[in-house]
């Protein structure tokens, strides 16, 4: 369970830390309304998240887990799903190594409706939201139910509380009037990034091949 978690915390804190909606927002409502404001990012975020989460994890105890047992069916989502993690970890080192990367990203509009609103409606309105959670999580849901409801809560919890920190932290800084990280530190933090979600693509892949070969599903 701990390797479970661990892995899924690294790979989640790679999601978190990446540029997108929210980090634009955070930075922006921080200095807006104040340093809380990411904290209700983070909430409307993970509002959306639990939901997904707790419906995966619905669908898989219905179906008995019997459709990502299937190993042509489990080997598929891994070799797609691994590529998807590769494809966005290279993309996002190579990015970062070229200096093509930074916290400022596009000017953000205001959140009009709300901050938790908002945060559910940056979420939901996100392609790379769902093909992240469509592609990834089902995989490490299937492995948490091991642990029943608990497994599958800490695993939510473990990946939600990387978006809080990442989106209150910035929030905090520029609502405190602050320099956000420096663009040297904040580059390499991305390069690691970048390494990481490459390394647990692959090793996603491998699996996927191997689910195909033998004809046996073994995660974790």
């Amino acid at each position: 369970m701990i390797e479970l978690l661990g892995t899924f915390f690294i790979i989640s804190l790679s999601g978190a830390l990446s540029p997108g909606p929210l980090t634009t927002m955070a930075i922006a409502e921080g200095s807006r309304r104040g340093k809380w404001s990411g904290w209700w990012l983070s909430l409307g975020h993970g509002l959306a998240e639990g939901l997904y989460v707790a419906a995966i994890a619905l669908i898989l105890w219905w179906g008995r887990d019997s459709l990502l047992n299937q190993p042509l069916v489990a080997g598929v989502i891994a070799l797609v799903g691994g590529g998807f993690l590769a494809w966005m970890g290279w993309s996002l080192a190579v990015a970062a190594w070229r200096h093509q990367v930074t916290l400022a990203g596009e000017a953000a509009k205001e959140a009009r409706f709300g901050l938790v609103p908002t945060g559910i409606f940056f979420s939901l309105s996100n392609p790379y939201w769902w093909v992240w959670w469509a592609l990834i999580t089902p995989l490490y849901i299937r492995q948490s139910m091991a642990w029943g409801l608990v497994g599958v809560a800490l695993l939510f919890v473990v990946h939600w509380l990387t978006d809080i920190g990442w989106l209150t932290g910035l929030a905090w800084l520029t609502g405190s009037g602050r320099a956000l990280i420096s663009p040297s530190v904040y580059r390499w933090i991305m390069l690691v990034c970048g390494a990481a979600l490459a390394f647990f693509g692959v090793g996603f892949m491998v699996a996927g091949v191997k689910f195909l070969a033998t004809g046996q599903v073994g995660i974790g």
